[in-house]
């Protein structure tokens, strides 16, 4: 081989073996940099400015509702902001890297929140997003691909928040988008924003960050929430429909139309004028932008088991969401599934706990989603004395199910009465607490104390509004006391409000505190918009009409199934013109 065959093979080899272009180098310390939007960063948003947003009737009703007093209830004092807003108020981050130690290829970008001391991961290794049903948290999951010099990096499972501190809301099937590009000393980011429940269109922002000289990203403190003034504390406060005294405040004190400042698509036209129609939605979702295939989606028909913490895992797919808590004991159960189902979550036992012998099966309720394999999945178990595994529920589930036909091998005979209970079983304590009127009078929400995790039943739910069966002892106010509960049980992890007891719901993903109270602060607004409707005196056609679940129609509410948002309004109604008319008589006594 000649000379000069030899260079060009080597120069090939040596090609081959290095990165098509050197990749664009973030590490460091940045400061954001204001200059654009100066109010809506520092020192932040006026009530009733929703200008420059995409949102949807939903979200304007949500905002029209909120009370900025809603940050002094305990739990929500030290929640973060969520991805959406974080990079838009006072912020300093750090950036580094970390590279497999062998390959030296980047594995992922890690960052350290000035605000909030939050942690944020972008993996560049190509790893999947995590399963729909994962937990989700206040910056999400991030994954980025390169783009030439840009950084691309896709975010899911990202908490509810908010896009503006006036209570534009975001929801938790959020999609964001960002692009970095790094010019010297300045980095500049876009954010798209997709958002199925409360946006019509993307939301699109930019921003820049400028590399910090001298680092000073360690704004360390420790958040503790306090009770500073005596009251309620789970009051929630929010203004009802059409006693927000704040609207119009913001308009007239810029001399601008109030239809602009109302949000909404059209608003962001150069050639909007007041009374021009809303803008219809972009067809596809969002315009064709929400990557929604990346949570991984669980086939219809599959059972699959994912480990929640501790002792605990959680198997889906079954109609209703299980625990199973394994151990040196054996295996205890918390709720069966639908019929036709157990052939398969057995097989995901096993798969959990081989060798191992289900010792205990445990109701949460009487719901036949939950309740529908108890006889094969006890049948399939066996107590230390021989017998199969014992069905433990509450005595009102046990008589429920007898007066709905429910065969003696499918029902629970351990019982108990009391509102609380526990046992220990492997190595930990296992406490059941029994509220009479959440989702109907049978409900018992289980926790596995050393693991550090709650199932709670029917009574959380991720998926749709609550089922609140009257005629089986449930009842709104019943269902946000047990809500309540829930949340003195559950501690979140460091002094950010999420992580640490992690809540596994009857349908839906796993949650954790922030997730029962957000869905808690749902229906305690909801409840109270029906009672002062009621109070008015109106029908029930009326309020359905006033649609008092408007803004959160989008995440939970259905017009079909067997639970609807009509039923849903209608059983609240029903709740609260009776409670209405014991008060009527009480005081006429």
């Amino acid at each position: 081989m000649g000379k000069g065959l030899v260079a060009v093979a080597w120069a090939l080899l040596v090609l081959a073996s290095t990165p098509a272009f050197a990749q664009v180098n973030f590490v460091g310390e940045w400061n954001g940099r204001y200059h654009e939007d100066q109010p809506d960063r520092v020192p932040g948003e006026e009530p009733g400015d929703f200008s420059g947003i995409p949102i949807n009737e939903a979200a304007r009703f949500y905002g029209d509702s909120w009370d900025v007093a809603r940050h002094s209830v305990l739990e929500h004092q030290c929640a973060p902001y969520t991805l959406p807003y974080m990079f838009f108020g006072p912020n300093q981050f750090r950036i580094w890297q970390e590279h497999n130690v062998d390959t030296q290829e980047l594995v992922a970008i890690r960052m350290h929140m000035g605000t909030y001391q939050q942690q944020r991961t972008i993996w560049m290794d190509g790893r999947p997003h995590p399963p729909e049903y994962a937990p989700h948290t206040f910056q999400g999951f991030s994954t980025g691909v390169w783009n030439g010099d840009v950084l691309t990096i896709t975010t899911t499972h990202i908490k509810a928040g908010y896009y503006r501190r006036t209570g534009v809301p975001a929801s938790d099937r959020l999609t964001v988008v960002e692009h970095w590009m790094r010019h010297g000393n300045v980095l500049s980011q876009v954010t798209i924003a997709t958002d199925p429940v409360y946006l019509t269109e993307p939301y699109i922002r930019s921003q820049e960050f400028v590399l910090m000289e001298r680092g000073n990203t360690n704004w360390l403190y420790n958040c503790e929430y306090v009770m500073e003034v005596p009251k309620d504390k789970n009051e929630v406060p929010h203004y009802l429909p059409g006693a927000n005294p704040w609207i119009g405040e913001f308009s007239a004190k810029h001399a601008m139309p109030e239809a602009g400042v109302r949000g909404g698509a059209e608003t962001l036209l150069p050639e909007w004028k007041p009374g021009a129609k809303p803008a219809a939605p972009r067809a596809g979702a969002n315009g064709g932008f929400a990557p929604e295939v990346l949570p991984q989606r669980l086939a219809a028909g599959d059972v699959e088991s994912v480990h929640v913490q501790g002792n605990v895992h959680m198997i889906v797919g079954a109609g209703a969401n299980i625990a199973v808590q394994v151990g040196a004991d054996g295996v205890l159960v918390v709720d069966t599934g639908e019929a036709g189902t157990s052939d398969k979550v057995l097989a995901a036992i096993k798969e959990l706990a081989p060798g191992k012998e289900i010792r205990w099966v445990l109701n949460t309720g009487m719901n036949a989603s939950h309740t529908g394999g108890n006889e094969a999945i006890s049948k399939a178990g066996r107590t230390v004395n021989g017998n199969i595994a014992a069905i433990v529920a509450h005595e009102n589930a046990s008589a429920r199910m007898i007066k709905a036909g429910v065969p003696d091998a499918a029902r629970p005979f351990n019982t108990y009465f009391e509102g609380n209970r526990d046992f220990p079983f492997n190595g930990e304590p296992i406490l059941l607490f029994h509220d009479d009127a959440t989702a109907d009078d049978t409900g018992t929400v289980v926790m596995f104390r050393r693991s550090d995790v709650i199932a709670a039943g029917d009574l959380f739910r991720t998926d749709s509004y609550p089922v609140i069966d009257l005629a089986n002892g449930g009842s709104i106010d019943g269902s946000i006391a047990g809500l309540n509960r829930i949340l003195d049980l559950a501690v979140p992890s460091k002094m950010l409000e999420e992580g640490g007891t992690y809540v596994i719901p009857g349908h839906g993903r796993i949650g954790d505190q922030n997730d029962v109270l957000m869905y808690r602060d749902m229906l305690v607004i909801i409840r109270d918009r029906i009672r002062s409707m009621v109070e008015k005196k109106m029908s029930l056609e009326q309020v359905r009409a006033a649609r008092p679940t408007l803004d959160y129609d989008g995440r939970y509410g259905t017009d079909t199934g067997a639970w609807t948002t009509a039923m849903f309004i209608e059983a609240i109604y029903r709740e609260m013109s009776a409670s209405a008319g014991s008060a009527g008589q009480r005081s006429v006594r």
